[in-house]
Formats: structure tokens, sequence, C-alpha cells
């Protein structure tokens, strides 16, 4: 369980000319997902020889729907020059932004500057006393 302090998610990207705006809003919505999983909650870890000790859904972290905010999207449409369309891509664009503000909310949170994903209860933790003690996180 994880205990959000907001409860929204927010997001604005530009996309070109938006060409199916229901379309649009998932691809922004999949992509934050994907970014507080990725952030939060997905690791995959081996053993000392190297075999896969997440290797189904019994072990490996995924989220589901009941974990993330709700999600507030927007769009700005400012067209590209390079397609006819004037349309940009959206998939990724939703993803890279989502772990740097987690992380960045944790470090103005807690004064720590987490430097490995996901940041787990127990990572978090030990960063915390850790800097209580004066040592790097």
């Amino acid at each position: 369980d994880r205990d959000w302090s907001s409860d929204v998610c927010s997001s604005d990207l530009d996309c070109g000319t938006v060409i199916n705006p229901l379309l649009l809003q998932g691809q922004q919505h999949g992509g934050a997902a994907a970014g507080i999983s990725q952030t939060m909650y997905e690791e995959v870890v081996y053993d000392d020889n190297g075999n896969p000790l997440t290797a189904t859904l019994l072990d490996y972290a995924l989220p589901s729907a009941a974990e993330f905010p709700s999600f507030d999207v927007h769009s700005t449409e400012t067209r590209t020059p390079l397609n006819p369309l004037g349309a940009k891509g959206i998939g990724e664009p939703a993803l890279v932004p989502t772990a740097p503000a987690i992380l960045g909310a944790i470090d103005n949170a807690t004064g720590v500057r987490m430097h490995r994903v996901p940041v787990l209860p127990h990572r978090l933790r030990e960063a915390i006393l850790a800097k209580g003690k004066g040592r790097a996180s």
C-alpha cells in the first residue's frame, strides 16, 4: 500500500494536432501510470547465480488501478511542421518526467535524495535513518 500525499496526478503535454482525444488521454494515463509503477514498485531481482527471483506476477510488484491517484490530463496543441498532420508522439512524453517528479517530491518531503528505483519503503526508511546519522543516502 502506498499513501499518496495527493490524490491527483496532473499532466499537460504538447501533442501537436490531436487526432483522437480519447486515445490521447489513454496514452497520458498509461504513461503516468507506467512511470509511477517503475518508480515505486517494479524491480527485477536475481539470486547469486543470475536466476530471476521475480519470474512471475506473484513475485514481481505491479500496482493495480486502486494504487494510482486520479489523473487530470490536458493537452496543448502546437502543430509540428515535420508531418502533414502536425501530430507529435505521445507514448513516452507522459512517462519520462514521472520518476524525476516523484523523486523530487521525496527529496522535498524528507530531505533525502534517492538514487535507486524503485523507491521501496525499506530503502526510503534506511536512507532517512542514514541521513539522520550524517551518512549519504
